[in-house]
């Protein structure tokens, strides 16, 4: 069984429907012990909002912007964490990152125009970043990324994730990795976000000249691959 404290889930929507029910049905066939799913949309009588509140994991709604939640509320979880992206908002971390930088009195700017990865699909989006996959066909949206790829039936030899991580251009390397936790789920851990902010903001108090950095969310096979630069 995977143990987690307690999943944080963004949006409550459809999608933040499935995720809690998929959560719920992995605690029931005993793959998952997480006592508390927190679902945060910026209404309160969202989709999640309706489903029962007892259960196993137990389920919280809090209205807020997820911004604001994100930039105050990761730090008030329990050790070991998970958080659960929206997949049409993937630059949630990057903006958290942000926030972080400014409040430690620097600044950030965005750079475009990152140089290709070389993954077999690898296109610069309109905002000039990069969407980045190791697939060249339609994978389904619940692919937990097994060690046999089910559409080549190989091998699964490949993680954009550690790629990514070996940075590039002469910038930094921050990478969210996005991996399935269970039941079709993937999450990240909580305490890789954190680290990255303090890294980040490290890195400007012992030196405000410009740096670089590519910010990544990324599982093994697709990923968005963003470029900042931080300065005082």
């Amino acid at each position: 069984m995977t143990a987690v404290p307690a999943c944080v889930v963004i949006g409550g929507g459809a999608d933040g429907v499935y995720y809690v029910r998929q959560l719920r049905r992995a605690a029931a066939a005993g793959r998952l012990g997480c006592p508390r799913v927190i679902v945060v949309d910026r209404r309160a009588d969202c989709a999640v909002a309706a489903l029962p509140r007892e259960g196993d994991p137990a389920l919280e709604v809090v209205a807020s912007d997820w911004d604001a939640w994100l930039v105050d509320g990761l730090d008030a979880l329990p050790a070991g964490a998970h958080l659960v992206p929206w997949h049409w908002a993937p630059h949630l971390l990057r903006r958290f990152l942000a926030t972080h930088v400014e409040r430690a009195g620097g600044r950030v700017a965005p750079v475009s125009r990152l140089p290709p990865v070389g993954t077999p699909f690898d296109r610069e989006t309109r905002e000039g970043d990069r969407a980045l996959s190791y697939a060249t066909w339609t994978c389904p949206p619940t692919c937990i990324e097994p060690a046999l790829c089910p559409h080549t039936r190989g091998p699964k030899d490949w993680s954009l994730v550690a790629r990514l991580s070996a940075g590039s251009g002469g910038a930094g390397a921050i990478v969210f990795p996005c991996l399935h936790l269970a039941w079709g789920v993937g999450t990240i851990p909580v305490a890789a976000i954190l680290a990255a902010r303090d890294r980040v903001v490290a890195r400007l108090r012992a030196d405000p000249a410009p740096a670089r950095w590519h910010v990544g969310t990324a599982s093994h096979c697709h990923g968005l691959l963003a470029g900042i630069e931080v300065s005082a």
